[in-house]
């Protein structure tokens, strides 16, 4: 009897399930803006009534904030799981804050802010997904690298012709209720058009045969831009009379220009094109002499252009080490505080323990991006992660550096926190951007 012999099974591969892949990070992480929000506004309305009650109506932004922030996580859940999951619980965390202190500054004098900075944010949120999701990748941005600048030059120069002026400074389109401010896409272009452009000249870099005195200076190709970015400078100085913006893009071009090319003595030669402008700023512009006048010494003056200065100081002294706590300071008394004393705002009622938290996020929020930069294979997104990193980085600490009388006060938003639409929209969109390079392999 012939037994039939046994077939071996064959095990069917079951066909691959659809996974997606949990950002339980990010969604642990974004506890903390969410708690945050809502315990901060919670006491913003609660504490004027000296009472602890608030219904629908008084917490409405609250629960507009907690969706956007929900609904960012979800979408990069289902169609951008790799990305890095720090960077949106830190800018929302950062924007927790601003939308608490515009709520806490509300007065006669500034409106409805609150409601005018959800919108803000909302838009914020809406920009940040698009860069995020709407584009594949960035080198398409490589090609037209001078376009862009053309586009950048061209904005400044309009506004600089038909710009609204506010407080001597004219940097501002407005189109009826709404202001743009140009410059801060300016940012954004200035760190594209270096990127690729120094992308393009890295076989130059190490062919440094130009000499000034000790200082090695860089080729041709890479001194042209410099020089061209210090006479930009200077003339955003002389002519829209904000030293804020000079500082920022110089010193984004000598960061970039250090990554790319590793020698400390470009940076140098950059500093001392600086500090020849800044010699002949102060010796020549009235209005630059009195900003360094109000920094060395604003006491003579605290009543009149030292004003502002002196109440920010004060206010930090009132704050202490924990405070006086949300709605029992008096930030009121510093002009503008919504805007460019936001800072002051929060050392009066969160104290030192307030501020140095807000600086240990943006100092979280640097950190992440060198990191996105160092993780990333394409030389074109490291130099453009670094010089996104350098805006946070540098623009951080103008504004909290002449808050806090380090250096001469200049006219900037703190990210995310401050009260503005432009500054918002485009540092959502840099978040954006590096959101979206984090996930390239």
């Amino acid at each position: 009897m012939i037994k039939a012999q046994a077939q071996p099974k064959v095990k069917l591969k079951k066909p691959p399930r659809l996974r997606r892949q949990l950002r339980w990070t990010e969604l642990q992480l974004l506890l903390m803006p969410i708690a945050l929000v809502l315990i901060g506004m919670i006491i913003v309305v609660s504490v004027p009534h000296q009472q602890v009650g608030w219904s629908a109506r008084d917490l409405w932004m609250t629960f507009v904030f907690i969706g956007l922030v929900l609904g960012s996580h979800l979408a990069l859940i289902i169609w951008l799981p790799r990305s890095d999951q720090l960077i949106l619980p830190l800018i929302s965390s950062l924007a927790a804050f601003g939308l608490i202190m515009t709520q806490r500054l509300e007065t006669s004098r500034t409106g409805n802010i609150a409601s005018r900075q959800v919108l803000w944010i909302g838009l914020g949120y809406v920009f940040f997904l698009a860069v995020t999701l709407g584009f594949k990748n960035f080198m398409w941005l490589k090609r037209y690298k001078y376009t862009l600048m053309a586009i950048g030059i061209g904005l400044d120069v309009a506004v600089l012709l038909f710009g609204r002026t506010i407080n001597g400074a004219r940097l501002w389109f407005t189109f009826g209720p709404f202001s743009f401010q140009p410059s801060e896409l300016l940012k954004i272009i200035l760190v594209v058009f270096m990127a690729a452009y120094l992308d393009d000249k890295r076989d130059l870099m190490e062919n440094s045969r130009l000499r000034l005195g000790p200082i090695n200076l860089p080729p041709l190709p890479y001194l042209a831009p410099l020089l061209i970015m210090w006479g930009f400078s200077m003339l955003i100085v002389v002519f829209q009379r904000e030293l804020g913006a000079a500082e920022l893009f110089f010193g984004i071009v000598l960061i970039i220009l250090y990554v790319a090319s590793g020698k400390a003595s470009y940076v140098l030669a950059g500093i001392g094109l600086f500090a020849v402008g800044a010699f002949v700023a102060v010796n020549s512009l009235p209005y630059v002499q009195t900003r360094i006048t109000d920094w060395i010494n604003p006491w003579p003056v605290g009543k009149d252009q030292g004003y502002q200065i002196v109440q920010a100081l004060f206010a930090f002294a009132n704050g202490g080490v924990f405070g006086s706590g949300l709605e029992y300071g008096a930030p009121y008394f510093i002009p503008e505080v919504h805007t460019d004393y936001v800072f002051a705002a929060i050392g009066e009622e969160l104290g030192l323990a307030g501020t140095l938290g807000i600086i240990a996020l943006f100092l979280l929020l640097i950190y992440r991006s060198f990191h996105i930069a160092l993780n990333t294979r394409n030389s074109f997104y490291q130099l453009i992660a670094i010089g996104l990193a350098a805006i946070y980085g540098l623009q951080t600490f103008i504004i909290i550096g002449g808050v806090t009388k380090l250096i001469p006060l200049s006219g900037m938003t703190l990210p995310f926190i401050s009260y503005g639409g432009s500054s918002i929209i485009i540092n959502f969109a840099i978040a954006g951007i590096l959101m979206r390079i984090s996930a390239e392999d």
